[in-house]
This record gives structure tokens, sequence and C-alpha cells, in this order.
């Protein structure tokens, strides 16, 4: 028991020596590239056989990316989560369970599903270094079977459509890293889908060109990330044994280079489900351009931030009590829900204190009068700058699974003020 409550240690490619092998890069979000041989076959059969075509096609797809056994382990964890699902919301259809208690064993068995996962990489069946919570994709099968739970206890008398909930689960566009399709959404556009004149081949091709630019600008960011050493410590352990110069540019690359790895996937997300026909949620709005915190989140990941919103922030109360409370909770559970490590923790929990220290420096601009002076071109740059560095260190801090970045922008801090004496 206690080796299995204790978390396993999280594999970094950051830091690894040794780069991702072909085989694990395929096992991640970025196995998507071998959907697209499979796209003109779906259009074809999927005109008349459109959801055993969806269905069959992803199972394709999986296998190689996967493997076998990481496939079945997958699926027979799909199969639990919707038994458990319909289970709650069939005792709830026969008045044995009161919509509060239905929505709590909701949330309970779901994650406790999840919860071996979240512990551990589970390597022995998974073909990749990396922890299948978010590499497969299981951290976002969670998100959409707690929200397509929480909506059917609220309405159990809703047609399960079994069928059409398998294509939602199992559609590849958006079950890496996403997009957080919701399932009565996706089966408005599967019910819409006609394969035989609704792909969008123009709008999907603009995506494609924006996950081949994306592709260039990780490899150029990846070429001046400070390399790990095969022996001794990385940049993050020991600091000071890097120059300033490579430390800087780990504490600006690094956060980029996460925001173009899922940028970059939601390009070529976006692609496919244009491709397809059924198109997927765009995940990011122009996240460079954000002048505040708020506005950070407006951007960043905004399927996700509207599940936290709709399931998590509002059911707590949202703006109405306990707000400062709220987004404690909620930032919390966003930071958890990246794995088992302290540094995924800091990191939700430094958005929250943002956020609150955002709406109180708001109320005091609207009582003193402020937001009348500051403002302009010259005000909103200082914003910009202060919001892009204090996201920056803070992913860095995400980042750094074994001392949450302390160490590296400790030693930063220390340069600078040496430097400016």
């Amino acid at each position: 028991m206690t080796n299995f409550l204790t978390p396993a240690p999280l594999f970094n490619p950051i830091t690894a020596p040794a780069p991702l092998s072909a085989t694990e890069i395929f096992a991640g979000p970025f196995g998507l590239l071998l959907f697209l041989p499979l796209i003109p076959l779906v259009l074809l059969l999927g005109r008349r056989w459109p959801r055993a075509t969806l269905i069959g096609a992803s199972l394709v797809w999986m296998l190689p990316t996967l493997q076998p056994s990481a496939t079945l382990i997958l699926l027979a964890w799909l199969a639990v989560g919707i038994g458990w699902v319909l289970l709650i919301s069939e005792l709830r259809r026969r008045n044995r369970l009161c919509l509060r208690s239905a929505q709590t064993l909701i949330w309970i068995g779901l994650h406790a599903l999840a919860l071996p996962l979240w512990l551990h990489a589970q390597q022995c069946w998974y073909p990749s270094r990396m922890a299948p919570l978010h590499n497969a994709g299981f951290a976002y099968f969670l998100l959409r079977m707690v929200g397509w739970g929480l909506e059917r206890v609220a309405d159990p008398q809703t047609p399960a459509r079994l069928a059409d909930t398998a294509c939602w689960l199992l559609y590849p566009a958006c079950m890496r890293l996403g997009p957080v399709v919701r399932h009565a959404d996706f089966l408005t556009r599967l019910d819409q889908w006609q394969p035989t004149r609704s792909s969008q081949w123009r709008r999907g091709g603009l995506r494609g060109l924006g996950f081949i630019g994306g592709g260039l600008l990780l490899a150029i960011v990846g070429r001046h990330i400070p390399l790990a050493p095969a022996v001794g410590a990385d940049f993050f352990a020991a600091p000071q044994d890097y120059s300033t110069t490579h430390l800087l540019r780990a504490f600006y690359l690094v956060p980029i280079q996460i925001y173009l790895l899922l940028w970059t996937y939601n390009e070529l997300a976006c692609a496919i489900g244009y491709w397809v026909g059924i198109p997927v949620d765009n995940n990011f709005n122009w996240l460079p351009r954000a002048t505040s915190v708020r506005d950070f989140w407006r951007r960043w990941h905004v399927t996700v931030g509207a599940w936290l919103r709709d399931y998590l922030y509002i059911p707590l109360g949202g703006n109405r009590r306990n707000y400062h409370l709220n987004l404690l909770i909620v930032f919390a559970y966003c930071g958890l829900w990246h794995g088992a490590s302290w540094s995924f923790l800091a990191w939700g929990l430094s958005q929250a204190l943002a956020l609150n220290v955002q709406h109180a420096w708001d109320h005091l601009r609207r009582r003193t009068g402020l937001d009348r002076i500051l403002r302009g071109p010259l005000w909103t740059a200082c914003c910009w700058l202060l919001t892009m560095h204090y996201q920056l260190a803070t992913v860095l801090m995400f980042s750094d699974f074994d001392h949450c970045g302390l160490r590296l922008l400790h030693e930063l801090a220390q340069r600078t003020l040496t430097a400016g004496a």
C-alpha cells in the first residue's frame, strides 16, 4: 500500500540526456500525424457507415501509436468509466440518489479510476518514458467523462447513445491533448457530419501550415535550450554550474517550448478536424497578446479553462461567494490534474495568487480613479511585459519537477543583483 501511494518519479524530457525515440514521440500527442493517411478512407467509408468508420479508424490508429497492450488498457479504462457514469445516472433516474450525491459519486469514481495513472507512469505497459496521464491523453479523457457524467445525472432521462459516445471519446483530433470537446457539442457535429461534402480542405490547410511553422519554431527553440549533460547535474539542479547566458536561455526558451508544443499540436488537431469534417474547438487565442493574468487565461488552453469554470468554479460559488478560495481550489486542482508533482501544484497556486492580486488591484484602480490615469500604449506595454515574465517564471517552476524552478530563479536573481551592485 505504501509503495502504491508513493508517486513514481516523473520523466522530464527537457533535462533528459537521451532524447525521445520515434516510438515514444508517436505514442504521445504527435502520433496524431499517423492518422493523416486514414482520412481519405474515413471520408470514403464514412458515407455509408459513419459511426463504425470513425470508431474503426480510431482503433486502427491507436494500435501502432500506443501498441496493442496499451490500447487494450485504455479501452478497458474507458469501458469502466462509461459503466460507472451509466450506473450512477441510472440510480439517479430511479431516484435512488439525490443530485448532490450523484455528482459526488461521479467525481470520486472517475478520479479514483485515474489515480493509478496519476501516481505512476505505468512504464511496464506504456511504450514511452513519458507518463501516459497527459502524453496519451488520460487526463483529457477524465475531464470529458466527468463533464458528461455531471450532465447525465443532471438529466438522467437523456438517451446514452453509446455508439455516438464511443465516437466522441475515440475521435483522434481531441484525444491526446484535447481540445476538450463536450459530449453534447460533439454529438451535434456528428449528426451534421456529411463526409461527401463537409471537409474544409482550405481551412484545414491553413491550420496545417500553422503546424508546420510551429514545428520549425520548435526545432529552432530546442536547439538553443542548454543540453543536459550525460554525467552531472542539469541547469535546474545545479544552475551555478552554467553561464548566465545559458540560464537566461533556459528561463525564456523552456516555457516558450512548452507553449509551442501545445499550440503546434492544437494546429494539427484543428487541421485534422477540418479535413475529416468534424471540427474541434480552438484551444489557444493569440496567447502572446495577453496583457494580464486574467487575459492570459482567456487565451491559454481555452477549452480546459472553460471546463474548470463550468464544472468546478461556478458550482463552488464562482464570483458570488468565496471568490478567492474558489480560485485557489480551482487552480490547485488544475495543477494536480497535470500529475503528482509539487511543481504542478506550485504552478497552479501561483496562477490563483496572481488572479487574486489582479482582482484586488482592479478594485483599487476603480476605487481611486487610477484606471483613468493608467492607460495608453506605454501602460499596456508594461502590463504585457509583467504578465509575460510572470508566466515565464511560473511555467519554469512547472517544468522543474524536482526543485520547482527555485534554484534556477534564485541563481538568476543573485547574478542580477550582483551585476547591478
